[in-house]
């Protein structure tokens, strides 16, 4: 019996998601780069932002242009972030592995998954910040993709799909958010010892104490949010106080009962054995991400993505206070975790924890 002959190539596909997917990365940088700064990302081109000259399309080619320009501007010379080259790398990859696994009504929604978790990823990197086209945009897309596409949910009516992935949405919202209030109610303050007497300096961009400095963005997360110490002396200009209570938020600082706008603050000069600094599990993008992750997952993804998050965030901030790159205001963006579980889930994860559930009904 003769065999019929396939249409298409089997070196078509992924070439044309490869293709495809670095073109799609290169205008995720765009997204990137200007959503947390509240830009417009369809307007104006892509230019250097050094020079602000505007970058021609022979040097804007997704990945050969990096290359070839061994990451500069062809007009001034500055160089570019390798982030650059590596989401438009890292996108191509992950448009092939997708249409190679899933068949392509799954590929096409699950992309589109795909762009939303690298966009969150790196933008948490940079600004410990998801964007709400992200996170609530994503809640919206899942709902209606899985409308559409009811396979991603594993089910046949187009209508349980979409309950499902609302459910999925409600589910992941829930659990997270009850996290982060249990959190704030148990770790939100933490007391830091210092080696003696320390003089450290309050600005309107954040607290230096010695060589080493954090910004307020680094510290609060939420408005309520205070830094408080109670200082043996205290310089403001030409004002001086003894024993002091020192109290800063994101928008004024107090000295016991007086206060000062931050905003066009003097520096403040202080002495003092311990801060109390607060702190959160996570921030509440985080919880609105995870919804997102939920519309297009449903809830059975919900408890693998926070386990396997939780446990990679673990890892990795332990890792980076072993050697010494976090400081004791470290703060871990939480989000690149939860999308590294998410792929996992969409790759195999539910079947590893079927196999795993399985094990015990032996």
């Amino acid at each position: 019996m003769i065999q019929p002959q396939p249409l298409l190539p089997p070196w078509f596909v992924p070439t044309w998601a490869f293709v495809m997917g670095s073109i799609i990365g290169s205008f995720l940088n765009v997204c990137i780069h200007r959503m947390p700064r509240g830009h417009s990302i369809v307007k104006p081109r892509s230019r250097c932002y050094s020079c602000e000259k505007t970058i021609p399309w022979s040097d804007n080619i997704p990945i050969l242009s990096y290359v070839i320009l061994g990451g500069k501007c062809r007009q001034c010379g500055a160089r570019f972030s390798p982030r650059y080259m590596f989401v438009e790398l890292f996108t191509a990859i992950m448009f092939v592995a997708i249409w190679q696994h899933f068949d392509p009504a799954t590929a096409m929604v699950y992309t589109v998954f795909a762009c939303g978790l690298i966009i969150a990823t790196f933008i948490d990197f940079e600004h410990y910040i998801i964007p709400d086209e992200i996170t609530w945009g994503g809640v919206v897309a899942g709902i209606i993709c899985s409308g559409f596409v009811p396979e991603i949910q594993g089910a046949e009516s187009h209508t349980r799909a979409a309950l499902w992935s609302l459910a999925g949405a409600g589910l992941g919202y829930g659990v997270l958010w009850g996290v982060v209030e249990l959190g704030k109610l148990i770790f939100g303050i933490k007391k830091v010892e210092l080696p003696g007497p320390t003089e450290i300096a309050i600005t309107p961009a954040g607290i230096r104490m010695a060589d080493e400095t954090e910004t307020w963005e680094e510290i609060f997360s939420r408005p309520t949010d205070t830094l408080s110490f109670t200082a043996a002396a205290v310089r403001l200009g030409e004002r001086t106080w003894e024993q002091a209570l020192v109290r800063v938020n994101w928008q004024e600082l107090k000295v016991n009962e007086e206060t000062f706008p931050l905003d066009g603050l003097a520096e403040l000069s202080a002495t003092t054995s311990s801060i109390y600094v607060p702190r959160e599990a996570m921030g509440f993008g985080d919880v609105k991400f995870l919804a997102a992750i939920g519309a297009f997952l449903g809830p059975k993804a919900i408890f693998f993505v926070i386990l396997l998050s939780s446990l990679t965030g673990s890892s990795v901030g332990l890792f980076t206070m072993a050697i010494g790159k976090k400081s004791w205001g470290m703060k871990l963006p939480y989000g690149p975790y939860l999308a590294f579980a998410a792929l996992v889930w969409i790759f195999g994860g539910a079947e590893l924890t079927a196999h795993y559930f399985m094990g015990f009904g032996r």
